[in-house]
């Protein structure tokens, strides 16, 4: 499966509408609901897809998304903080899980992600 980086190319999404295309960082965060899954973006409201969440998983993970629970793939450059409960809260006020089995490898994804910002500024 080919992974897709955050400015290069589009993420094909296939709706009863037709066939979207959206770069990855337009995307917060997906979210599974059983078979489905609700895509989050920056500008547009969620949008429900007949796929679900580990089809995206391989795909998105050079494009700076992390998976933090088996409901769950966010986008790494939208995360605002981790509260005092484990859960992450982005930049449009969601707030995301993570498993105990994920915690320790999302939280230093998400440092290393924050010092590679640090790097580059």
């Amino acid at each position: 499966m080919q992974t897709i980086p955050a400015n290069v190319h589009k993420l094909p999404v296939a709706t009863s509408e037709g066939l979207y295309f959206f770069y990855a960082d337009e995307i917060v965060r997906f979210e599974a609901s059983s078979n489905y899954t609700y895509i989050h973006f920056t500008n547009r409201k969620p949008m429900l897809i007949a796929k679900v969440l580990g089809d995206y998983e391989e795909q998105l993970s050079s494009a700076g998304f992390v998976r933090t629970h088996r409901s769950h793939l966010i986008n790494k450059q939208y995360v605002t903080f981790i509260d005092g409960h484990g859960n992450i809260v982005m930049e449009d006020n969601s707030r995301v899980e993570i498993s105990r089995r994920k915690k320790k490898g999302v939280i230093s994804e998400l440092k290393k992600c924050f010092f590679q910002r640090l790097s580059a500024a």
